[in-house]
């Protein structure tokens, strides 16, 4: 008996095959129901299905066509899961849902530095980074040139995002800025995380003696929002629109592209993540959440 979930796998692989191109249109409901002698509720389904994996586009009544990228999205669905790791971000949260389980978090710590290490040791095939080199006054690439030897990568811009201070609604210690952060207790991120690393380079640039044992350990950049708003903490470091979600107040400290190294063979595994940056879907999503620019998502650039 065809079930909707068999006659996915055929549909699909009609389409990476090229069976079905992009722009042709599928049989109707009944017709392949008929034809394949089955329930026009298992053909619902599985089209339902095509839908939702964006290998298919319109309605059972008006038709369903072939996407312009369904072969590629279709490739993808039928290679392992991109294995990603680094640092955390909201805008990712939501990239990950519309990859549709396309991409594998890698289980472990969370950060930049952590995900390098990831990609070094072949556990991970991208990584999400934000770290700034002070002597060369550039970000991400210059950490990651030439650790894997003959093995080249590429860096993915994803967007550019705000970096901000954050306080409890109102502000009621007066904090103005990063100097006025000496002796109050801080929400730390994890080492390793470019977030912490960013922290105590400004910190250091004030003046200011970073006392990670005063303050609260946060996870996300969620975590560090809610320390602050619930008094575990005086202020921390995370980005717009973790501050913005819980009301807390803030102060802009830098505007910071958030990038993704990965392995230049893993690209294919990709496209499924690269498909996910256009849609218009995600991209009113991420300008909900404030403190993003997506102008230049999607630009690569190869790190020998």
């Amino acid at each position: 008996m065809q079930t909707a979930e068999a006659l996915t796998r055929s549909l699909t692989a009609d389409i990476v095959a090229g069976r079905l191109k992009p722009g042709d249109r599928l049989p109707a409901v009944r017709g392949l129901a008929l034809r394949l002698a089955c329930a026009p509720g298992t053909v619902a389904r599985s089209y339902a299905a095509l839908r939702a994996a964006h290998l298919v586009e319109g309605t059972p009544r008006s038709s369903l066509r072939v996407t312009v990228d369904g072969r590629i999205r279709a490739v993808s669905r039928q290679q392992p899961a991109l294995r990603l790791a680094g640092s955390d971000d909201p805008a990712l949260d939501l990239l990950l849902v519309a990859c549709a389980g396309q991409v594998e978090v890698v289980p472990g710590e969370r950060g930049s530095v952590h995900g390098i290490e990831q990609l070094t040791r072949g556990t991970a095939d991208a990584a999400t980074l934000h770290l700034f080199h002070p002597d060369h006054g550039t970000h991400n690439a210059d950490f990651v040139r030439g650790i894997l030897g003959d093995n080249s990568l590429t860096m993915v811009h994803l967007w550019r995002r705000e970096q901000v201070c954050v306080l409890p609604p109102g502000n009621p210690l007066g904090i103005g800025g990063v100097a006025e952060l000496a002796g109050r207790r801080l929400a730390w991120r994890g080492p390793g995380s470019g977030s912490r690393l960013l922290l105590e380079r400004l910190l250091a640039s004030a003046g200011v003696v970073a006392e990670p044992t005063r303050g609260v350990r946060a996870d996300s950049h969620r975590g560090v929002a809610i320390a602050v708003v619930t008094g575990a903490a005086d202020a921390g470091l995370a980005v717009r629109a973790a501050a913005e979600a819980v009301g807390a107040d803030w102060l802009p400290v830098t505007v910071e592209p958030f990038e993704l190294a990965i392995r230049t063979q893993a690209l294919d595994r990709a496209r499924p993540l690269l498909a996910a940056l256009t849609e218009p879907a995600f991209r009113a999503q991420v300008d909900a959440l404030g403190g993003y620019d997506l102008s230049n998502s999607g630009d690569q650039r190869a790190v020998p």
